[in-house]
């Protein structure tokens, strides 16, 4: 037959492991879940920077467009001062001849 006391022993070992096993692991899974929401935070706040890094780079480029136009406009207005110069000079050679 079966002995009352070492079901006994069986049972209460068997519960102590259950009760430690499911005292390690809830802090565990909790840790995974922490873990787990920081990563999505984390990963919604790299989406937003790589959004605002795109939008960064298009305006720095803009810039350089406009930029190169303006170098463009001061290459021509260069341009045109040096040849008025040379018809003031002109002028004035002229003019005291």
């Amino acid at each position: 037959m079966l002995n009352v006391e070492l079901v006994t022993k069986w049972i209460e070992w068997l519960t102590v492991i259950g009760v430690a096993v499911v005292t390690v692991i809830r802090p565990i899974m909790s840790s995974f879940t922490k873990i787990t929401e920081n990563l999505t935070k984390m990963t919604h706040s790299l989406d937003l920077l790589n959004r605002d890094l795109q939008a960064s780079k298009d305006d720095r480029t803009s810039i350089h467009e406009e930029l190169v136009k303006h170098d463009e406009r001061l290459d021509r207005h260069n341009d045109r001062l040096i040849e008025h110069s040379e018809q003031i000079k002109t002028l004035y050679k002229e003019r005291n001849n």
